[in-house]
């Protein structure tokens, strides 16, 4: 069922500072502040997997206020540039660089079936139990409520939640930073009719720490957002879980594009 809905909002902070400097360095550095919270943050096409995918605790088609998907908390960027005459006035060499640090990537915790019997299996919200609470519970193997019991303990915001549901994106993923790099090289000199023409060479290295140092510039996410398996028996209606032991930190690295360098040459001719 779709109706619209009032709740939503927004809270933005934005700051900065820039300057160029008397030997022609420029520079700035921004700092911005991120709240924002909504009922349904789900960018789903159709009816089905607004309510298939969106984390609720009961029914998902109670307009229920929480953190919202997209959003870095907390955000810190920066440029600096100058320009330098190595080959002499007519050939100056631009170097650029960017950073950014960044906390946010949002997520959250459901269970790896459908405990409610509501159709879906991932929008199911986790409940964390206290100690006394986890050995009531039901486990498919020895020694996985003890593996799921350090899981809580070495997760912060898991350990800061029992006795309670996770909120709807309410975990926050490693702080995360990168360097970029980038070189211009500019060959100028005058053609025929007097005007002066430009060739540049450019150089761009993405994430350049990574380049230096591969532990450097890597993005850390979530193992498994759905580290309880749940099933539920349809007579007694008693559940049953399942915790693999072998999982027992909350982040990885990212192996994607996103915690490697790259780098791309590039030749312009302007005129």
């Amino acid at each position: 069922m779709f109706t619209n809905s009032n709740r939503g909002r927004t809270y933005n902070f934005t700051t900065k500072i820039e300057k160029t400097f008397d030997n022609g360095l420029y520079t700035n550095i921004a700092y911005s502040y991120l709240d924002s919270k909504d009922v349904n943050s789900i960018e789903a096409e159709i009816t089905g997997d607004a309510f298939a995918f969106n984390p609720v605790v009961g029914n998902a088609n109670n307009d229920v206020l929480a953190y919202s998907k997209y959003e870095d908390k907390h955000r810190i960027i920066g440029v600096a540039s100058k320009k330098f005459n190595f080959f002499g006035e007519k050939s100056p060499t631009t170097f650029t660089t960017f950073f950014e640090y960044a906390k946010g990537g949002r997520f959250n915790y459901t269970y790896g079936g459908d405990i409610n019997n509501d159709g879906s299996s991932v929008n199911d919200l986790l409940y964390v139990p206290t100690a006394s609470e986890l050995n009531s519970m039901q486990f498919t193997g020895t020694g996985q409520a003890a593996a799921f019991e350090s899981y809580i303990q070495q997760d912060e915001y898991l350990n800061g939640r029992r006795g309670q549901y996770v909120e709807r994106y309410g975990a926050l993923a490693p702080w995360r930073g990168r360097w970029d790099l980038k070189v211009l090289q500019d060959f100028n000199f005058n053609v025929a009719n007097g005007k002066e023409n430009t060739i540049q060479i450019s150089l761009d290295v993405l994430n350049v720490e990574n380049l230096i140092n591969s532990d450097l510039g890597v993005v850390q996410q979530p193992r498994n957002e759905q580290p309880l398996g749940v099933s539920v028996d349809a007579n007694t209606q008693v559940p049953t879980y399942t915790f693999d032991d072998t999982l027992t930190n909350t982040f990885a690295f990212d192996s994607s594009l996103m915690s490697r360098w790259q780098a791309q040459i590039g030749l312009r001719y302007i005129f």
